[in-house]
C-alpha cells in the first residue's frame, strides 16, 4: 500500500503544476475553462486534492501511533 501511495503522490506531484499543465493549456492558445474557471487552475486543483487524498489514506491506514516502523 505505501508504494502505491507513493507512486500516486509522485504522479500528481508532477501532472499538477508540470507536464501537465501544458496538456491542458498548451503555450500561445487561448484559455480553456472548465465549469467557469479557468481550466489550469481546475487541474491544479484536483492534483492537489489527489495529494491531499493520498496523506489523509496514508495518516490513517500507515502511521498509526505506537506502531514500529518496518
Amino acid at each position: 500500500m505505501a508504494f502505491t501511495l507513493v507512486a500516486i503522490f509522485l504522479i500528481a506531484l508532477i501532472m499538477g503544476p508540470g507536464p501537465g499543465s501544458l496538456m491542458i493549456n498548451s503555450p500561445g492558445s487561448e484559455p480553456k475553462f472548465w465549469f467557469g474557471m479557468p481550466a489550469l487552475y481546475v487541474w491544479a486543483v484536483l492534483w492537489f486534492f489527489v495529494e491531499a487524498a493520498v496523506i489523509i489514506v496514508a495518516a490513517r491506514f500507515l502511521w498509526r501511533k505506537g506502531q514500529d516502523n518496518e
